[in-house]
């Protein structure tokens, strides 16, 4: 089962401010002779990089598949033996990670294993989690 991370309002104004920057910039480019090398250099950069952040955005998922939980962030995959997740908390860390929305869960696995991660319906994401380990300690809210 294929869970779609939460987007959060801070994220896209950084992820979409950074593309509206990048694509702007072509506005600004250099004229002239010695331009053209750098035009090209230039547009293709600020094309890679907003197409990069793109896929981000919208190939951020989370998939269940038997006993593996597999996280997808564009072209960044990892995989997670289900049986090996202790605690899911949630969390506003910072870190980098594959979630687009601040409000994240943590997810600690194995011996040191961590992961952050934003499914958009947490509680039946660890609902289909608990139907493999039930050994899972979860707490999704202060109470």
């Amino acid at each position: 089962m294929r869970f779609y991370s939460k987007k959060g309002l801070f994220t896209g104004i950084i992820l979409w401010g950074t593309v509206t920057f990048l694509i702007g910039s072509f506005l600004f480019l250099p004229e002239g002779p010695e331009g053209k090398g750098e035009t090209v250099t230039a547009v293709l950069i600020c094309t890679l990089t907003s197409g990069f952040i793109m896929w981000l955005w919208f190939a951020t998922y989370y998939e269940i598949n038997g006993n593996e939980l597999k996280i997808v962030a564009g072209p960044f995959r990892s995989r997670i033996d289900i049986i090996e997740i202790k605690s899911i908390r949630p969390s506003r860390s910072i870190l980098s990670s594959p979630a687009l929305s601040m409000n994240r869960l943590e997810i600690l696995y194995g011996k040191w294993g961590m992961v952050l991660i934003s499914p958009k319906n947490e509680e039946q994401f660890c609902e289909k989690l608990m139907n493999i380990n039930p050994n899972i300690d979860i707490k999704l809210n202060d109470s």
